[in-house]
């Protein structure tokens, strides 16, 4: 006789553990995912999508509006030890020191170690007002270029370094006081003007270094003997605003 057939035994269902540690897994990894990518924002403020988020939870802050005698310590270069610096850094280092620098003048330079600040005389060939798309606004920007006595007994000649000066202003008439050839004598003290990006323009057989400058300390700026006008701190920054801020200068970077 043909046995009856058994009807197929019952697929067990997964146990409640299985699920409760399922899911205390799943809540985990999502702990660790969203304390790593807070970690990211708030330790990399220099790419331009987390500091839109930082900006967007309160969590960014202006530059200070720091005096001359407030402004912090930090050492000082001219243009021949700018070039012998940073002449030599491939693409890769000189971006990723890029990166500090702007992170650090983000966080209202929270590391010291990194402020250099700009000396030397420079010749003005370009200046231009600030817009909504560079890294604030308002004020302009003047590129010079360096000039350096190789000695004594000799008149300056130009240096393969071009400095950008930025000047926070809200003096609609500043930028008419610094015109194309003037010279534009910069030293740490009153300046202040800190390195925040460097640029290695490849062209002819010397590369030339580009400096893009910021002032840290803010107060009157004179121009001449008798010319004057007023630095204020930037109310925001924008970290995706181009550097160099000059285009004849982006073109080369």
């Amino acid at each position: 006789m043909p046995r009856d057939k058994q009807p197929p035994p019952k697929k067990k269902r997964p146990a409640a553990f299985f699920w409760w540690t399922l899911a205390n897994v799943l809540a985990l990894c999502l702990a660790v995912l969203s304390w790593l990518l807070c970690l990211h924002l708030f330790k990399h403020p220099e790419i331009p999508r987390n500091y839109e988020i930082l900006k967007k939870l309160g969590r960014t802050t202006p530059p200070l509006a720091l005096t001359q005698l407030q402004a912090p310590p930090g050492a000082s270069a001219d243009p021949r030890a700018f070039y012998q610096r940073y002449a030599g850094l491939s693409p890769e280092d000189l971006a990723l020191f890029n990166a500090a620098l702007m992170r650090n003048y983000l966080s209202n330079f929270r590391e010291q170690n990194l402020i250099q600040y700009a000396e030397g005389n420079y010749k003005v060939d370009q200046v231009r007002r600030l817009g909504a798309d560079d890294i604030f606004q308002p004020g302009f920007a003047v590129r010079a270029q360096a000039m350096v006595a190789p000695d004594e007994f000799t008149a300056p000649a130009p240096w393969p370094v071009v400095i950008e000066y930025l000047f926070p202003t809200d003096d609609p008439a500043a930028m008419g006081l610094i015109a194309a050839g003037d010279m534009l004598q910069v030293s740490k003290f009153p300046n202040c003007a800190a390195l925040i990006h460097v640029a290695k323009l490849e062209g002819g057989d010397t590369p030339v270094i580009c400096l893009t400058v910021a002032p840290i300390a803010f107060g009157d700026f004179k121009v001449g003997k008798s010319e004057k006008f007023t630095l204020k701190a930037p109310a925001e920054l924008n970290p995706a605003g181009p550097l160099p801020i000059f285009p004849a200068s982006q073109e080369n970077e």
